[in-house]
């Protein structure tokens, strides 16, 4: 729990200083909760265990924290005792190796969005993985979408456009679409990690997103989720089911199909990825991605014409 509020008082600070806030008001009672958390840390860094009161020596040990406080140094000093903690951490405790999440903060969501565009690509776990490129590329089309798709990383050609499934997997998927009676303005279309997955000297070759990757990206489309609302969610691919769901393992996009899954209260139903249809001519498989987006259909509210009901069926 007080590992949860320092969290949140740092993300509150982040975005505080992204605004260009320089100096922040702090009162007694705020104050004390700071220095209690300052002495914590320099216990842990004395090696001694957590103390649910401390001592007025300790308390004096510590620099006081001033009624007018700079945003950045009350910023350092919170991050130094998420650092302290973490590597004390006990090692078979399970939340000890727990993903970060991200939290953009903002009161309303329209400044949660503005946060999310702003802060993410500064959010320093996804920095300190030193994988992925530089340039995000962020979700599109409509943010109180019924229906969502969600890919697993940008390739070249959508880091280019900055706009997920871009390309000739784009293309394939603005046809699903289209025969779905949708665009992409009426649907809100993301990826699961937001950059590019580097590789060395890169040019137009990718890869697909690893574990770690995949990890923290999940915890970026949770916000993301939570920002659009939408009554069901598409998975390309394997990847995106794999961390949409949080599933372990090297499980295959067939152990998804056929089953009733959530990410949350959110109907979650997994297919194939777009560049799939690039690969296969098997007429079998294309009838069960049509299948895929018509129960998807069904579950976002989405009307459903008999035409489309008829698709890949035997013509008499």
């Amino acid at each position: 729990m007080i590992a949860d509020a320092r969290q949140l008082v740092i993300d509150r600070l982040r975005a505080l200083q992204e605004q260009g806030l320089a100096m922040l008001p702090v009162d007694d009672e705020a104050r004390l909760v700071l220095r209690r958390w300052m002495v914590e840390a320099k216990r842990l860094k004395m090696g001694l265990p957590p103390s649910s009161h401390a001592g007025v020596a300790e308390y004096d040990a510590v620099q006081p924290v001033e009624r007018g406080a700079v945003a950045s140094s009350l910023l350092r000093v919170l991050e130094e005792v998420e650092q302290e903690e973490a590597g004390n951490a006990d090692p078979d405790d399970p939340m000890a190796h727990a993903v970060p999440r991200f939290r953009p903060g903002g009161s309303t969501d329209e400044e949660r969005w503005v946060l999310f565009r702003r802060l993410l690509p500064r959010w320093t776990p996804m920095l300190e993985l030193g994988s992925l490129r530089e340039t995000p590329v962020f979700g599109q089309g409509d943010v109180r979408a019924s229906l969502m798709f969600v890919g697993d990383a940008p390739n070249y050609f959508d880091e280019q456009a900055r706009m997920p499934f871009a390309g000739e997997a784009g293309k394939k998927l603005d046809g699903i679409l289209s025969a779905m009676g949708l665009v992409r303005d009426s649907v809100y279309l993301t990826e699961l990690v937001k950059f590019r997955p580097a590789l060395p000297r890169q040019t137009t070759n990718n890869r697909p997103p690893n574990e770690k990757e995949v990890a923290l990206g999940a915890s970026v489309l949770d916000v993301e989720i939570e920002l659009v609302r939408p009554r069901a969610i598409v998975a390309l691919g394997v990847i995106a089911a794999r961390g949409l769901l949080r599933a372990e393992g090297d499980l295959p996009l067939s152990a998804f199909r056929g089953r009733s899954l959530f990410h949350g209260d959110v109907p979650v139903v997994v297919t194939h990825h777009p560049s799939y249809l690039l690969r296969t001519s098997d007429m079998g498989e294309r009838r069960k991605l049509w299948e895929d987006m018509l129960q998807a259909m069904e579950l976002a509210g989405l009307p459903v014409s008999d035409k489309q009901r008829s698709f890949f069926l035997p013509k008499g």
